[in-house]
């Protein structure tokens, strides 16, 4: 099943790039988010919701992405609050973790995991005790070329 929907998925993307579509709605339950042409979406039945990769370039060593998770909280929380305590469990899993910004409902950060160098911009919204967390991922040398589409991505998520 999860491999129809990647097909699936990767097939309307193809076309939406054929038939000139800038954007594709990507709905999932009640969740939504409109999708870049020549991204690929990826379905997961985890708690990460769906991945989103930026199109394949010539040379590329990292594939910058977008991915939903979602987290049932077992008492309310603010945003703020929420990225304060996730702040604490990304130190334990990033090498060299440093937050380079950091405002009331995103921060971006950096750090080492599995070897490799990362930048991510996490924003947070909270509804009924469940948080969804869009991350962005790329390298530090290509996070600035793509943070304007995340954005525009992030912006279009509902729920």
């Amino acid at each position: 099943m999860k491999r129809s929907i990647i097909l699936f998925v990767t097939l309307l993307v193809l076309s939406l790039v054929a038939h000139g579509q800038t954007t594709m709605d990507v709905k999932i339950g009640n969740i939504s988010i409109s999708v870049p042409s020549g991204w690929i979406a990826q379905y997961s039945d985890t708690t990460i919701i769906f991945i989103l990769y930026s199109p394949i370039e010539e040379n590329d060593t990292f594939q910058e992405n977008v991915n939903l998770t979602t987290e049932t909280l077992p008492s309310k929380y603010s945003e703020k609050g929420y990225l304060t305590a996730a702040t604490e469990n990304l130190k334990s899993l990033y090498k060299d973790f440093k937050i380079i910004e950091s405002k009331d409902n995103y921060h971006v950060f950096t750090g080492i995991i599995n070897d490799k160098l990362l930048q991510q911009m996490q924003f947070v919204q909270i509804k009924d005790n469940v948080a969804y967390v869009v991350t962005y991922t790329a390298t530090p040398d290509s996070f600035d070329r793509y943070v304007k589409i995340f954005n525009q991505i992030q912006q279009t998520f509902k729920y």
